[in-house]
């Protein structure tokens, strides 16, 4: 049982690489971040769960987006600075929508471990990063984004999504050394 998880959305080649299907530059920037938390995580002894987009050769989503993340494909795994470790339990779930909760066994998972609060880091902001934040908000789960350690497109994306999380989804938007500091609950 873990107060606290720690869900790294969507940090997949197709979005970090450079020349990716979806590259997001700003993404890279945030790996250092990300390693850091992880470690901590690790640290801790905190569930560790990789969100990652995954999405078959005629997924509906690429009529808005290019191709990307295709099952079984290298742009689809995580990148190597942040590989999970999953002989020490942490978990891996494919998602084929925005949302890490949407048809996956997330909130099944958070749950089984006793999970209130859950900490989001990865790529994109605006959109997987918020609509896991808002599904999470929704099931009444304690929600903090590690703002030094997400990323979009455009600072501007990023800012908005922010602000969309922090006034509507109530979520705490803390830096890295915020989150370490993060008290137990009562």
């Amino acid at each position: 049982m873990s107060y606290r998880a720690l869900l790294i959305i969507d940090m997949l080649n197709d979005f970090l690489n450079e020349g990716a299907p979806l590259e997001v530059p700003e993404g890279r920037k945030i790996i250092p971040k990300v390693q850091e938390i992880l470690k901590f995580a690790r640290s801790k002894s905190w569930p560790i769960i990789y969100l990652a987009d995954n999405h078959s050769e005629t997924d509906p989503e690429f009529k808005i987006w290019p191709p990307h993340c295709v099952k079984g494909t290298k742009g689809a795994e995580v990148v190597d600075e942040l590989k999970p470790n999953l002989d020490k339990g942490e978990i891996f779930i494919p998602k084929r929508r925005y949302s890490g909760f949407y048809g996956t066994d997330l909130d099944l998972w958070l749950r089984e471990l006793g999970v209130k609060m859950v900490i989001l880091t990865g790529v994109l902001t605006n959109i997987c990063v918020m609509y896991t934040s808002a599904d999470a908000s929704q099931r009444g789960y304690h929600v903090v984004v590690m703002e030094d350690g997400v990323a979009g497109l455009t600072q501007e994306d990023t800012d908005w999504a922010i602000k969309q999380m922090r006034n509507v989804h109530k979520a705490d938007i803390l830096s890295l050394e915020g989150i370490k500091f993060l008290s137990a609950p009562k």
